[in-house]
């Protein structure tokens, strides 16, 4: 109920990629993202089964053996590097460079805040992302290449995202969404 998921950019008709290519997700995701001029927000709402989430209370970094959802943001539009914002159904966080191609490397720690909570229909996180936390470009033109997704743990790793992604191409980065029109941050 806060302003900010008022006028927020709404995503959703996620595509699964594992196990199986570009069918439809067990279970729906929505994903939300607004900002101010000081934060990113981004927010998960993972549809679920009463009791059947996977969530514990995990070290930062250490969250895999939950279900999970995440943000892979390429600031700079570039498709070789991007941040990896990943979070339990707690808010519980795991934060990496993403580097095409190459590797994750999990030793940075980006701040950020996030929270999470369990309900009867699944979780909700909810994220909020200092852009001081970030190197990027802004302005009226500029892109940020995004991706969103999500794994259910239970289902086999099953994970889904906003843009569909196909495992006949091995560039992730490549097969991104974008977003544009961050002013006055």
């Amino acid at each position: 109920d806060d302003e900010v998921w008022k006028t927020a950019a709404k995503f959703k008709d996620f595509v699964q990629y594992r196990p199986v290519d570009l069918v439809a997700p067990s279970k729906p995701t929505e994903a939300y993202i607004g900002y101010d001029s000081k934060f990113l927000y981004v927010a998960f709402h993972a549809f679920d089964e009463p009791g059947k989430v996977r969530a514990t209370i995990a070290k930062r970094d250490a969250v895999f053996d939950d279900d999970w959802v995440g943000i892979w943001l390429d600031t700079f539009n570039d498709g070789r590097r991007a941040y990896e914002l990943i979070f339990n159904p707690f808010g519980v966080q795991a934060d990496a460079i993403f580097t095409e191609g190459i590797n994750e490397d999990f030793s940075v720690d980006i701040v950020h805040e996030s929270k999470g909570v369990v309900l009867e229909d699944g979780y909700t996180v909810e994220v909020a992302i200092p852009f001081k936390s970030l190197r990027y470009e802004a302005g009226k033109d500029k892109k940020w290449g995004l991706h969103l997704l999500r794994t259910i743990k239970r289902l086999n790793n099953e994970q889904s995202t906003w843009m569909p992604i196909s495992r006949d191409n091995s560039s992730l980065l490549g097969q991104e969404g974008h977003v544009t029109g961050l002013e006055g941050l």
